[in-house]
């Protein structure tokens, strides 16, 4: 069977525009995660973040944050002893905000572990915000979970 060029051209275009409406409708149904949902407030209250951060870094020592044995340990500095410290940990999944999840500051002599079995491998980003004598502050790191 011989098919005329004419004919050829027609399939031709056919097959495009059907492969072009496939990668449509394809892309379309594929899930975008933004960095937050409520991308617009945080930015404008990026000033505040940032001093948070500021008044972090110039404490005496750093919070610490490891893996280690299937828990996740949070160390605070011991200027903070015999202080009371409030706030939230917030684990962050760049692949997948779905799997985020907040925790409240709960220390045990300036520690706090959190077990890890139930994380995904792989890339995490943990953000920490506390309070202190009306003081806000931030810390973050970004770690792997390996086991």
């Amino acid at each position: 069977m011989k098919i005329s060029w004419g004919t050829g051209i027609v399939i031709a275009i056919v097959v495009f525009m059907a492969i072009t409406i496939a990668t449509v409708i394809f892309m379309i149904n594929q899930d975008v995660d933004l960095v937050s949902s409520d991308y617009y407030e945080k930015g404008i209250k990026y000033q505040e973040q940032i001093d948070m951060e500021n008044r972090s870094q110039r404490l005496k020592d750093n919070v610490k944050m490891e893996w280690s044995g299937g828990m996740f340990e949070i160390s605070f500095p011991d200027e903070f002893d015999g202080q009371i410290l409030s706030g939230q940990i917030f684990f962050y999944r760049p692949s997948d905000s779905k799997k985020d999840f907040r925790l409240p500051l709960n220390l045990t002599d300036l520690k706090q572990y959190i077990p890890v079995q139930g994380l995904e491998k792989g890339l995490w980003r943990v953000k920490l915000n506390w309070n202190l004598n009306n003081k806000d502050y931030y810390y973050s790191e970004t770690s792997f979970i390996l086991e």
